[in-house]
């Protein structure tokens, strides 16, 4: 049994647009409600570039970051749109959102790509799936774990963040 991980490059590519938007909230420790629409709209854009390129080299997309992805562009809709009750609740969320986006990319990935939600080829379908269920469990401990502490940003969001997509990189070494 193997899996195909990414080359290093491909993975932090794929960070560009959420460290983008977080860098300001998580310098400061407060999401800034004003600074939050062009901010989620750059990111949300600079997601169709990175994705573009890492599917265009052949790799596969971090599927924890194509959930973020789509939770950009709804906070980019909420905010540039001025719906303040929208707007009110994304930052009420914070990263609790982004991990609940990521579960709802993980299930249909988990049932029906043979990558999963580990985002990895491998000539062993029951580790794909395997792995990708663990995952989701993970996903969904971030999604408590976020909610939990969302007045941190930085233990609610970033912490989870970062430990999700280090396990997913664990599972992949672990494999190969």
């Amino acid at each position: 049994m193997g899996a195909t991980a990414n080359p290093v490059w491909a993975e932090l590519v794929q960070l560009v647009p959420v460290v983008t938007l977080a860098s300001s909230f998580l310098v400061s420790g407060e999401v800034d409600l004003a600074r939050a629409g062009p901010l989620f709209a750059v990111a949300a854009g600079l997601t169709v570039v990175t994705t573009g390129l890492v599917a265009w080299r052949g790799h596969v997309p971090n599927p924890i970051l194509l959930g973020a992805a789509l939770w950009l562009w709804l906070g980019a809709a909420v905010f540039g749109s001025g719906w303040s009750a929208g707007a009110a609740l994304l930052g009420d969320a914070r990263g609790a959102a982004l991990f609940a986006f990521a579960l709802l990319v993980g299930v249909p990935l988990t049932l029906g790509a043979p990558t999963g939600y580990v985002g990895a080829r491998s000539d062993d379908p029951a580790w794909v799936r395997r792995t990708s269920l663990a995952l989701l469990v993970l996903t969904a401990a971030a999604i408590g774990w976020s909610w939990t502490f969302r007045a941190d940003l930085r233990l609610g969001s970033g912490l989870p963040f970062i430990l999700l997509n280090l396990a997913r990189r664990a599972f992949i070494a672990q494999a190969k």
